[in-house]
């Protein structure tokens, strides 16, 4: 803005505010009072253009994590439901299975595991590492 286009402005400041002017002035380099105030007003627009801008991506970067954890967390949870019911299925059976054939105790795996139970084990183990390279590979396949 030229010195034509200036207004004149009468203020009344406190001295902590005069003393902030004068130290703006000696640090900027400037003459006039007027222009370390245009200065700070400049800053201070600069600085809320600045603020809104990074409130933008940060309420974008949230929405986009909530999004992205809501899908992860549904699909968990549908994993744990479907483990937790099978889960019970197979208590159901077993406990069926002991009643049936009058079966007051048992012994623990820790103790002793049978050849079926192995067997069990590994296919279980395989189908879950087949799963996880089915899940990669969609996963790579869906990002490309």
């Amino acid at each position: 803005m030229s010195n034509e286009e200036k207004q004149r402005f009468k203020l009344s400041l406190d001295q902590d505010v005069i003393d902030y002017i004068e130290d703006i002035k000696e640090e900027k380099n400037l003459k006039f009072n007027g222009d370390a105030i245009a200065f700070l007003v400049a800053d201070h627009q600069r600085l809320k253009k600045e603020q809104w801008s990074l409130n933008y991506v940060a309420e974008a970067v949230t929405n986009n994590l909530h999004q992205t954890l809501k899908e992860e967390l549904s699909r968990i949870r549908l994993g744990t439901n479907n483990t937790d019911r099978n889960t019970q299925i197979i208590m159901e059976v077993l406990n069926g299975m002991m009643i049936n054939d009058n079966v007051e105790n048992i012994m623990t795996t820790d103790q002793l595991e049978s050849d079926g139970l192995k067997t069990a084990k590994n296919t279980i183990q395989e189908r879950i590492e087949n799963k996880r390279q089915k899940r990669i590979e969609w996963e790579n396949a869906r990002q490309q």
